[in-house]
């Protein structure tokens, strides 16, 4: 199992990297190679279940370099990572052959598979990267529309490297993060895809109690997460400053490279007594925020997955979020308030609307939360997404 971030007491990706190999560990054994970032609580991890550590780390010189370009040069480090792991796969290999070999993280197609050159079964994912924004909305990005068109034209030219074309011909099974990265992706490779959100639940979270969405009083409506660019809270803004017919107050939790400008959008709005920034806070207080929300929203544009969505879904809390990428395949009409995303007039008049719905019918709000909550047991706990992954496994082992 190849995973460059694993941490079992990270958050994100090295979760879920970690999450991966320990699952594996309980029907396999399992090598697993990745970085010294977290090698100390990996070590004591590993031991516990079994499973054969490797950490690497690229050169002092290629970390030196990857500093440049600025914003860039990560890609580097990343490249020169995969190499070394190959180099050490094989000679693990030679000593003892593998059956099958995995790559859990990066979750993105634009890092190669190198490891798939082993000639083994091969399994790559959860991978994203195929979404990006919609056209006409680029205004409610601030700064960060011409990196983000910029992203989205790299992201078509790297689909076409042959290093990327290469690994996904050699994959012998794609994990693809959502219906979005798999439709983005050649149509040869549709036939080996299975679609797997990368979120999961962990195990402190299948025992947390049924969060009641506050009713009554002030509607309390709730952001957390990265204040990211392309999660369009601006259009959240447009919605409100159209006005409700009850008195609600937002607060939106978290730091990022919006936040300024989400900050400068609603003052602009007038909206400024009516949102709180709270930056990020401990997870004692965001569990409190949590049980005063009446309604979560969630408009992400360019998200594969979402964590925090995950939290509130698995909370309970009635949810509002666009039907696009990640987010809106992590949710179903029985389960969110599903925005389409056709034009920015049409998805802030939508969301207006919705917020009325779920402010006017808490009954509904509660049910909508509800379903929401038991989506999150039936596709997100780790025994279910292993129980596909296995599968996988079995029929490629023969």
């Amino acid at each position: 199992m190849v995973a460059y971030a694993c941490d079992p007491e990270g958050g994100g990706e090295h979760w879920l990297g970690w999450g991966w190999a320990k699952e594996a560990s309980l029907c396999h054994d399992v090598t697993l190679l990745t970085t010294s970032k977290a090698m100390p609580v990996l070590e004591d991890y590993t031991s516990k279940y079994g499973i054969e550590l490797h950490c690497l780390d690229v050169p002092v010189w290629i970390r030196w370099l990857s500093r440049f370009p600025p914003g860039a040069g990560g890609w580097l480090r990343k490249y020169w990572w995969q190499r070394m792991a190959l180099k050490l796969a094989l000679k693990l290999h030679a000593e003892q052959p593998f059956d099958l070999v995995h790559q859990t993280t990066f979750h993105t197609f634009r890092i190669p598979f190198s490891c798939s050159r082993l000639g083994i079964p091969s399994v790559w994912g959860p991978i994203a990267g195929g979404e990006s924004t919609p056209k006409g909305f680029d205004q409610y990005l601030g700064p960060a529309r011409t990196a983000e068109r910029f992203r989205a034209f790299v992201n078509r030219i790297n689909s076409k490297m042959p290093w990327v074309t290469a690994s996904l011909r050699r994959a012998s099974a794609i994990l693809v993060s959502n219906q979005t990265t798999q439709n983005f992706l050649a149509d040869e490779f549709h036939k080996k895809c299975v679609v797997m959100s990368p979120n999961a639940l962990r195990e402190e979270d299948l025992n947390i109690p049924y969060s009641t969405p506050k009713n009554g009083g002030v509607f309390q409506l709730l952001f957390a997460g990265n204040c990211a660019p392309t999660r369009v809270m601006p259009l959240i803004f447009e919605a409100l400053a159209i006005g409700l017919p009850f008195d609600w107050h937002l607060k939106v939790v978290g730091n990022g490279a919006a936040l300024n400008f989400w900050k400068s959008y609603a003052a602009r709005l007038n909206l400024t007594d009516k949102i709180t920034f709270t930056g990020a806070v401990p997870r004692e207080s965001l569990k409190q925020f949590y049980r005063e929300t009446s309604a979560f929203v969630f408009p992400g544009l360019r998200d594969s997955g979402g964590s925090a969505l995950l939290e509130a879904m698995t909370l309970g809390l009635p949810i509002l979020t666009l039907k696009w990428g990640g987010p809106g395949e992590m949710v179903d009409m029985q389960s969110a308030v599903l925005i389409d995303v056709k034009s920015p007039t049409q998805v802030i008049n939508d969301t207006h609307a919705g917020l009325i719905r779920l402010g006017n019918s808490p009954h509904e709000a509660q049910k909508l939360g509800q379903a929401a909550r038991n989506r999150t047991y039936q596709e997100y706990r780790w025994d279910m997404k292993w129980q596909v992954v296995n599968r996988i496994y079995s029929d490629l082992i023969v």
